[in-house]
């Protein structure tokens, strides 16, 4: 029995020993665990082997998921861009000043232009005045188009076209005109008879030079709504009027139009 209670005495001692040694090494000896500041305190930083919880150690912090490429807290992957093709520039509108002249004007304006031979006298439309003005060689404008189309032909009526070497488009005025009295326009004559009176003319009635084939320059007496069977003789202002007058029917027979010489 004694045998046995010694080994027992000897089991205890050499489990306490262990314990004895862990012990001594929490209170430390030297200079480990001690604050060496002099405060007396003891190191922020305490060794693993502390038995005191004071909060979650490095073991307890839970592990952040990580997803990677995902939509959570991480950055969005970027996606690789391929380079972009760049468009190719559109060629540039031809323009043509004479053109955009003539799309400018509108049905109804009244343009003062006239012509005394197979050409207008400006190359492009000008600005439009009243249709009431009192000047010669006036038009208005009673069609636009812009491709060549047809146009009334009739007396003072007149088609001007014009197609564009740069864009290729046409463009059409039909013009109708507007007879002011006292002006003068041109016209032919033959002994005592004049033959022929422009009606698409204008002249300045001081002209002593005409441009062929006119060869006299006469004056705008008067317009009338045209009553039925009107001519020359509807001009007189009385029976008493003896001066010789000439006349047009214009507007497609709707007015009288007549002339007298120069005085």
């Amino acid at each position: 029995m004694r045998v046995r209670g010694v080994r027992v005495r000897v089991v205890v001692v050499l489990l306490l020993v262990p314990l004895l040694l862990v012990g001594c090494g929490r209170r430390g000896g030297g200079d480990h665990g001690r604050d060496t500041s002099g405060s007396g305190r003891a190191p922020a930083a305490r060794e693993s082997g502390d038995a005191r919880d004071d909060g979650p150690g490095l073991g307890d912090l839970p592990v952040p998921d990580i997803e990677i490429g995902g939509s959570g807290g991480g950055e969005a992957a970027t996606p690789t861009q391929s380079p972009r093709t760049q468009a190719p520039r559109p060629r540039p509108t031809p323009t043509d000043a004479k053109e955009r002249a003539f799309r400018a004007v509108a049905r109804g304006a009244c343009l003062p232009v006239h012509r005394n031979g197979a050409e207008w006298n400006v190359s492009a439309p000008p600005d439009a005045v009243s249709c009431r003005s009192a000047r010669a060689g006036l038009f208005e404008v009673t069609r636009t188009a812009t491709s060549s189309v047809s146009c009334p032909s009739g007396t003072g009526q007149a088609r001007w076209s014009y197609r564009s070497a740069v864009t290729g488009g046409t463009t059409t005025l039909c013009l109708n005109r507007v007879w002011v009295r006292d002006y003068c326009v041109l016209a032919e004559q033959s002994g005592d008879t004049i033959s022929s009176i422009g009606s698409l003319t204008a002249a300045s009635c001081d002209d002593t030079r005409v441009p062929r084939p006119y060869n006299q320059v006469v004056v705008v007496d008067a317009v009338y709504r045209a009553p039925a069977g009107a001519g020359a003789d509807h001009c007189r202002k009385s029976a008493q009027d003896n001066r010789r007058y000439w006349s047009l029917l214009a507007d497609d027979g709707a007015t009288l139009v007549c002339f007298r010489a120069r005085s």
